[in-house]
């Protein structure tokens, strides 16, 4: 049985049940959301094999806990490699393994979530991308986010939006990042600490703008695109720079065929609590087809769902702020990506 045939074997409800008890520390409804949508994600991707992955078998043993004290459900290896190609994995049982599918399925899910990927997230976990620097220069924080925030700067200006000038960091800033170069790489005994300070820093800042700045250029297609008629502009967007707290996430819905993704959304955040509790808040909705043409034209008998699903996202925040855009190859799908900020006044004053 290969790790596709499964979990086309069993529920995520089933799935669930073993996740919470064999994983205590992924207990929360947000952890259990993620491992639905990384669920429901594996089973529609179609197996494909790699010839450079680190198996084409994964066992499923008892292994002696860490501490010595009993046995528990393992699956090698099954993490590290491309999920397409974890899917193709034929599963080994140990003659001493006596789990049902439902058991196996929620430590070979672990598994894959602790570690994997799809092609597109390479970019970011291994660090792929086509920025013209040296091998061992793109693990250098500063190296590494100081090009790719150029490269969105340069972008972002092209559209009409204003990058703010590099201030000093606080006091508190300051200690706060003293205190984690102390646990970094770098070797505090050996390096000028101002000098070692000012490198983390730089790694640090230029981190924190590839993050808002990704978020932008993510939505400038959509902002040019005239059939949302989105009301939001980038120079607005621009005003994410000035937070000192800012987080993104993205959320896709794996909708089975015949089934909105606006719906398989709205479950996910009702039941799962997907979103983050913040004053302010900045979505990028993404369907198939553009929202107005949905809506005022009726093609799908789920624009209730997308009406609802907009309430929930703008009920969740203080004051909130939505950006449609269209991607035909999503289909009957939706994907939100979501920005938390903290400021004293909305984008749009």
């Amino acid at each position: 049985m290969t790790f596709k045939e499964l979990l086309d074997s069993v529920t995520f409800k089933d799935v669930e049940e073993h996740l919470r008890k064999m994983y205590p520390a992924k207990r929360c409804l947000t952890s259990m959301g993620w491992y639905k949508i990384h669920f429901d994600m594996l089973r529609q991707l179609t197996p494909k094999h790699v010839d450079d992955a680190n198996d084409d078998v994964c066992h499923i043993t008892m292994k002696k806990n860490d501490y010595g004290r009993g046995f528990h459900l393992d699956a090698y290896p099954m993490e590290g490699d491309l999920w397409e190609h974890s899917l193709t994995k034929e599963l080994i049982i140990a003659p001493d393994v006596k789990a049902t599918n439902a058991e196996i399925a929620a430590c070979c899910l672990w598994h894959t979530s602790f570690y994997g990927f799809v092609e597109e997230q390479t970019r970011e976990y291994l660090r792929t991308d086509n920025l013209d620097i040296e091998l061992m220069d793109r693990w250098d924080n500063a190296i590494y986010y100081g090009k790719r925030a150029s490269m969105n700067f340069n972008i972002i200006r092209e559209h009409g939006g204003e990058i703010p000038i590099v201030k000093d960091l606080t006091s508190e800033k300051k200690r706060r990042l003293l205190g984690e170069l102390k646990n970094s790489r770098y070797d505090y005994k050996r390096l000028n600490p101002r000098c070692a300070l000012k490198k983390n820093n730089a790694g640090q800042y230029y981190k924190r703008m590839t993050a808002i700045s990704d978020f932008i250029v993510k939505a400038i297609p959509a902002i040019n695109d005239k059939t949302n008629d989105n009301y939001i502009d980038v120079e607005q967007l621009c005003y994410l720079f000035q937070s000192d707290i800012f987080f993104s996430e993205e959320i896709t819905s794996y909708a089975d065929e015949g089934t909105s993704g606006a719906k398989y959304l709205l479950y996910l955040i009702l039941i799962y609590d997907m979103l983050p509790h913040f004053d302010r808040m900045v979505y990028i909705i993404t369907t198939g087809e553009p929202f107005e043409k949905m809506k005022y034209e009726a093609l799908a008998l789920d624009t209730e769902d997308y009406l609802a699903l907009q309430n929930v996202l703008m009920g969740s925040c203080k004051s909130g702020d939505i950006i449609f855009a269209t991607d035909p190859s999503l289909g009957h799908q939706v994907r939100i990506n979501y920005a938390t900020y903290n400021s004293r006044f909305p984008l749009v004053r």
